[in-house]
């Protein structure tokens, strides 16, 4: 009779323990979480990896509790920890390659190659970055196509950022037949270069004779600019030249093939 007495004494201290524990737990959990939320908030980081860090961790502590509650109802844990550990693995496998481009979209907006509103070439893709997920980065073409290029695929190609910098220099090269004078050719690109209000005076505009080619001479002109300006500038040029060339007769030349017959 003792015996049941003392066996049901311990099983009501067991119950009532686990209910205080479950309970306690339960306002804890929460107050650490309302801690952890503030404290990622205040750290100098994304927003969407404070929001990841706090899923991630919120996770983990509500995994911890359920332990411990379970521990405090004398229930056994081993197997479900074994079991916890198995599906992890599971898990972590299946999503392996969703797992590395969340690795890497941590480190997209950890490293900051390039911002929301940059225009970027990611991996032979040209476009204006529209958004940084997660899993993938969304780019928005110039023909207003949106493309959606997992994360672990920005990260292992190169990244070419046009906006990274305000000024930027532009090369256009400049062809004309042997039978053109020098002179007047740079002369004439100098000056249309120093109409443009939007090119740099310093540094200093460049115009040089690069190469002679079979049928040509190619000139190379060079100019900076605001990065903003960029394709504005080289549209206007390349029409501005073909029209100036053409009212000074200095000739644009062509592919040809001239051939001579010998008796």
């Amino acid at each position: 009779m003792n015996n049941v007495k003392d066996l049901f004494g311990e099983t009501l201290f067991t119950i009532l323990n686990g209910i205080i524990v479950l309970v306690v737990g339960f306002f804890i959990v929460k107050l650490l979480r309302f801690g952890l939320k503030r404290i990622l908030n205040r750290l100098p980081i994304n927003t969407t990896i404070a929001t990841f860090l706090n899923s991630i961790l919120t996770a983990v502590l509500y995994l911890i509790y359920i332990l411990i509650v379970l521990n405090s109802f004398n229930i056994a844990t081993d197997g479900i920890v074994a079991l916890v550990g198995s599906v992890g693995v599971a898990i972590g496998l299946a999503l392996k390659d969703s797992l590395s481009n969340i690795a890497n979209g941590i480190m997209l907006v950890t490293m900051k190659p390039f911002n929301v509103g940059d225009f970027v070439e990611v991996n032979g893709t040209t476009g204006t970055v529209v958004a940084i997920h997660m899993i993938s980065t969304v780019l928005q073409t110039t023909d207003n196509k949106y493309i959606t290029i997992p994360n672990n695929e920005v990260l292992s190609n190169n990244i070419i950022n046009y906006n990274a910098m305000t000024t930027r220099r532009l090369d256009l090269v400049v062809s004309c037949s042997y039978d053109s004078d020098i002179k007047l050719v740079k002369k004439t690109l100098l000056d249309l270069v120093e109409k443009d209000s939007r090119i740099f005076s310093d540094p200093a505009p460049v115009c040089e004779l690069d190469v002679m080619n079979s049928s040509s001479l190619d000139f190379t002109l060079r100019v900076w600019l605001k990065s903003s300006d960029y394709h504005a500038v080289r549209w206007s040029l390349n029409e501005q030249i073909i029209n100036k060339f053409n009212e000074l007769n200095i000739e644009i030349p062509y592919n040809q093939l001239d051939v001579r017959v010998r008796k």
